[in-house]
């Protein structure tokens, strides 16, 4: 069996599956777990984030995995609710940190 055969038609490039980033990745990863108050039981989830992402990004993500609107709640560290304008370094968080999700209505800005 032979493959030598010419063909007349072009190929067309192969398109990435990976997504361009906005900006470089300037940051470092940091595992984090995100605790929600939201809703009847606690919920947790591990993620793994750039502390150069800023807060609304972050939030974004976060309300995926919980199935929340991310307008409904706001991220806590060390008992300071996060700006959604600034970036997760602002916040001085390390591996293994809890971030709390709490209601948009208790969310108090420090």
């Amino acid at each position: 069996m032979s493959f030598d055969e010419d063909f007349d038609e072009e190929l067309e490039p192969v398109k990435s599956k990976t997504p361009s980033s906005k900006v470089p990745s300037t940051g470092k990863k940091v595992t984090l777990y995100f605790m929600s108050t939201i809703g009847p039981g606690e919920k947790k989830e591990k993620l793994t984030v750039n502390d150069a992402n800023q807060v609304n990004d972050i939030k974004q993500t976060i309300g995926n995995l919980f199935g929340l609107d991310p307008d409904e709640f706001h991220l806590s560290s060390g008992g300071r609710t996060m700006d959604e304008s600034s970036q997760l370094k602002d916040y001085n968080v390390s591996d293994g940190d809890d971030i709390l999700l709490i209601p948009a209505s208790t969310a108090g800005y420090f």
